[in-house]
């Protein structure tokens, strides 16, 4: 057996926090608070941080940012504390490695 290595689990662990953060916002935000574009936006973004994909954190970041500036303006503190939390959150290390920075492309030389 085993034993997987301690970054392993902590790139698994923010995974799981994170996807299951965004689906249970979505749950809120459909049923209670009735928001349905970020409430269909949520399990989108979701999605694409479960499957590691490459504009994954993008995506996260524009939901989130949408959230926290709805949730300041609107005086929902909670909406706005859990954005601000699950974006602290994607700078941890762990996220890092889980869904790299983009990098913006190499510029094309000239002929």
């Amino acid at each position: 057996m085993s034993v997987a290595r301690p970054s392993a689990l902590a790139e698994r662990l923010v995974v799981v926090a994170l996807v299951g953060a965004l689906l249970a916002y979505a749950a809120v935000a459909l049923w209670v608070r009735q928001w349905w574009l970020s409430g269909l936006a949520a399990p989108v973004a979701a999605a694409l941080l479960a499957v590691r994909h490459p504009r994954a954190r993008f995506s996260a970041y524009v939901l989130l940012t949408v959230v926290a500036v709805r949730g300041a303006t609107a005086g929902d503190w909670s909406a706005a504390a859990f954005a601000v939390a699950a974006i602290l959150a994607l700078q941890a290390p762990p996220a890092l490695r889980v869904w790299p920075r983009v990098r913006p492309p190499a510029r094309m030389a000239r002929p």
